[in-house]
């Protein structure tokens, strides 16, 4: 079984968004797969929440996508054996980490990472506040993507890559924002 996952808590993206995924994937990435599951159990407040998947997704083929994405093309197979995130050094600083969990992939259970992380989850909050990425890069093992996913450009998508993080450029996918983005989002 293959499974796509994303994550929508809070105010900052709406329902929208999930479906806007949705629509990017179904329509232009070339992935098959089962189920499109949505995490929006609001534990805790912040990126922590997308850990929940790692307790609830213990079989098949996982592939999770961030909602601030644009997918404008085929996507090269992203599913993974192995848990799998991005290495963004490519096209940024490290700063406090390398790594980017904007997509994340693997099979099977990776359950040791939400049993690591949930019994001390205000001590790593608290330890690793710039985001969860840093948690990854020093805590757990992983693997990393080739390079799939550049950082968004808000001049020109790049051609090499079908597939962009928008990072802290999420805005641009509220209304009256228009751009080479626009005509691959879900219409409103």
């Amino acid at each position: 079984m293959k499974r796509i996952i994303c994550c929508r808590f809070g105010n900052k993206f709406t329902q929208w968004h999930v479906d806007n995924l949705k629509h990017m994937i179904d329509t232009y990435s070339g992935i098959e797969y089962d189920e499109f599951e949505v995490i929006e159990e609001d534990l805790y407040g912040n990126w922590y929440n997308k850990f929940q998947m790692y307790d609830k997704f213990r079989d098949g083929d996982n592939l999770y996508f961030d909602l601030d994405m644009v997918i404008y093309g085929k996507l090269p197979n992203l599913f993974r054996s192995d848990f799998t995130l991005l290495d963004d050094t490519w096209w940024r600083e490290p700063a406090h980490t390398p790594l980017n969990s904007s997509i994340v992939s693997w099979s099977g259970s990776v359950h040791h990472i939400w049993e690591k992380f949930w019994p001390y989850a205000e001590d790593y909050m608290t330890k690793y506040s710039l985001g969860s990425d840093e948690w990854y890069y020093k805590e757990i093992e992983y693997e990393t993507y080739d390079r799939v996913c550049p950082k968004f450009s808000i001049k020109e998508s790049n051609p090499n890559y079908n597939v962009c993080t928008l990072g802290q450029m999420h805005h641009i996918m509220e209304e009256g924002w228009t751009g080479w983005w626009s005509p691959y989002f879900l219409k409103r």
